[in-house]
């Protein structure tokens, strides 16, 4: 049980995090395509060439906390693992 829920709390917020940057990375594409430019502070597209600023910069606060709980995740199945032990293979 430990095992299956360390898996799915190391490996959900990871996700999270790539299609949240993946659909912004899609809005920014869109964008230059169109012959705009993306702000990035605004989240708008326009036509003045503004300052590019990291995903990281801007959300700051939801990468730690999901990295975090990426971390506690593993430490969760190294724990299960280390507590099942070693077990013989039954052929």
């Amino acid at each position: 049980m430990l095992m299956r829920l360390g898996s799915l709390i190391f490996a959900v917020p990871a996700v999270l995090l790539i299609v949240l940057y993946g659909i912004e990375l899609s809005t920014v594409t869109s964008c230059i395509e169109a012959g705009g430019h993306y702000n990035f502070a605004s989240g708008e597209c326009g036509e003045e060439i503004s300052e590019r600023i990291s995903f990281y910069q801007r959300h700051r606060l939801l990468v730690d906390l999901t990295l975090l709980l990426s971390t506690a995740g593993a430490l969760m199945m190294t724990w299960a693992m280390l507590k099942k032990g070693m077990t013989p293979k039954s052929d």
